[in-house]
């Protein structure tokens, strides 16, 4: 008997960032498969990484090994100089040894700065992906130009963005871009780093920091961008109330509103040790929420944070 494939196959992907354990707790190996083996028989099989997450690919590879069920998206980074193609290949050949693969699904590029012409490198990976070692192209954090101009060279198909109840840019012109060229948006920061959950709807004061979590120089940075904890603070009130009345948390339901926004593909949820946790994101989709509910979401969101710039402006510097 062939086994339908589960729907949360194409509703999550696990972000990998969290193996990096110069950013975020460092994990026994033994907890990060048992992790990764609970996300699989939940029917998720995506995993996200980057080149520049210290540990990550090896991890993934070590945990995947064999698992051509399995698909990773991984990120090649780029910041202050135009690569070589010894170096373009380098990035390749060393994230196919080690994720222990012999192509690589998905490679988005990260190009942090505009002016640098990247032309080259998409011609070179357009090379890798004839060859067969890359499948697909994509992009991550690139402004509306940037998108529009690599559009030229390569036939990119996902745009990893931060995209959230909190962070709303990629709504300014980015989404129209990618739904006109039939990019899928891959939405990372889907709950701030943890900020929009149950656990800090009582904080009247911007939560105390965690040394050990990415959200403190991360997300803390990205909502004192956005206004700043007041407006985080009512509008998790409101999420409170709706979810109330669904009987969900407040991070499914902001889950489920962006699950809802155009152009959205699979969210990407970070990983996590905690089982209650990854049941709770897995199950966030199984409860629809009304239209006007998710209207309400839309509309308090924008009143109570202000949204400025193109995507990853700030981050940019």
């Amino acid at each position: 008997m062939i086994m339908a494939p589960s729907p949360r196959q194409n509703q999550f992907i696990v972000g990998c960032w969290q193996l990096d354990d110069r950013c975020w707790l460092s994990l026994p190996v033994n907890e990060i498969q048992r992790s990764i083996d609970t996300y699989l028989a939940w029917g998720v099989n995506s995993f996200d990484t980057a080149d520049i997450y210290g540990r990550s690919e090896k991890l993934l590879g070590h945990c995947l090994k064999g698992r051509d069920d399995c698909r990773i998206f991984t990120k090649m980074v780029f910041f202050d100089e135009i690569p070589s193609p010894q170096h373009i290949q380098y990035k390749l050949e060393n994230s196919l040894r080690n994720l222990q693969r012999d192509y690589l699904d998905n490679v988005q590029v990260h190009w942090h700065h505009p002016e640098l012409d990247f032309a080259p490198l998409w011609e070179k990976l357009c090379t890798y992906q004839a060859q067969g070692k890359i499948r697909q192209l994509g992009a991550t954090n690139f402004s509306v130009p940037m998108l529009t101009k690599a559009l030229k060279y390569a036939p990119i198909q996902t745009h990893q963005v931060q995209y959230s109840l909190i962070d709303r840019r990629v709504e300014a012109a980015m989404q129209a871009l990618c739904l006109e060229r039939g990019i899928t948006i891959l939405p990372y920061g889907s709950l701030a780093g943890g900020f929009l959950s149950n656990k800090f709807l009582k904080f009247d004061q911007q939560p105390p920091q965690e040394m050990d979590h990415g959200r403190t120089f991360h997300y803390t940075t990205m909502i004192a961008q956005h206004g700043g904890w007041p407006g985080v603070q009512s509008l998790l009130q409101i999420m409170a109330k709706i979810a109330k009345g669904y009987n969900l948390t407040i991070s499914q339901v902001a889950l489920q509103w962006l699950h809802h926004q155009p152009g959205v593909g699979p969210i990407i949820t970070g990983l996590t040790t905690n089982r209650q946790q990854i049941q709770q994101n897995m199950e966030s989709l199984d409860r629809p929420i009304a239209a006007a509910d998710l209207q309400t979401l839309s509309d308090t969101s924008r009143q109570l944070i202000p949204q400025a710039g193109d995507v990853y402006s700030y981050e940019r510097g």
